[in-house]
């Protein structure tokens, strides 16, 4: 199709369906769809995977730093007092086990040095008496409230340079994939799981040739 034909269809379509016509919107919208439509290259899954890893250590390293200034304090803490925050509260065995590869002994053991501490607090499951909820004290809502205050300020200097709009659709993005494959994790299926499986068994089937 030429090209200027195939940009007038892909323009009518788009004011069909767009609430408000704008050529700013309506190119962005052709070069996504185009982007979308391209055949990935070999290895680009993987290198993002790579940035991704480095932009998150990049942070951590960053919050660890912020951290040596704060006592009673470990990074690990912030995690979970942000995954029981979001909840109210939440069974010890799933926070626990909330960082999915993790160890469960490594979660119990920062589990009870917050209970220590006075950030968590612990009851019987009126539902289950074998398991036990978790929930923040006072002291850990202030807690978690003041980091997520500090941690946002450190954030928004390590992304500084890139743009605001791209920073949203990445959070977008990796929001609906984190929640898709945390999901599939916890109930132990889902198409990426077998994939990663059948991976797995034809990559060690290789290595015993």
């Amino acid at each position: 199709m030429d090209p200027v034909i195939q940009l007038i269809s892909a323009w009518q379509e788009y004011a069909q369906h767009a609430d408000k016509v704008s050529v700013k919107d309506f190119c962005q919208a052709f070069l996504s769809k185009k982007r979308r439509s391209a055949p990935a290259e070999k290895g680009n899954d993987l290198n993002l995977a790579k940035q991704l890893g480095k932009a998150n250590s990049l942070v951590k390293a960053y919050f660890k730093i912020a951290l040596r200034q704060i006592s009673d304090m470990e990074l690990e803490w912030y995690y979970f007092l942000d995954a029981i925050a979001a909840t109210g509260e939440i069974r010890k065995n799933d926070i626990v086990s909330f960082r999915l590869l993790g160890e469960p002994t490594t979660g119990i053991d920062i589990i009870n040095r917050m209970l220590k501490a006075g950030l968590i607090a612990e009851r019987v499951d009126p539902d289950d008496k074998r398991a036990r909820l978790i929930k923040l004290t006072p002291k850990g809502k202030h807690r978690h409230h003041q980091l997520g205050g500090l941690f946002d300020e450190i954030a928004a200097e390590v992304f500084r340079a890139m743009d605001t709009e791209v920073k949203i659709k990445m959070e977008t993005a990796l929001t609906k994939l984190t929640d898709e494959h945390s999901a599939a994790i916890k109930n132990k299926k889902g198409k990426a799981l077998d994939s990663i499986e059948e991976s797995v068994k034809k990559f060690t089937r290789e290595l015993k040739r």
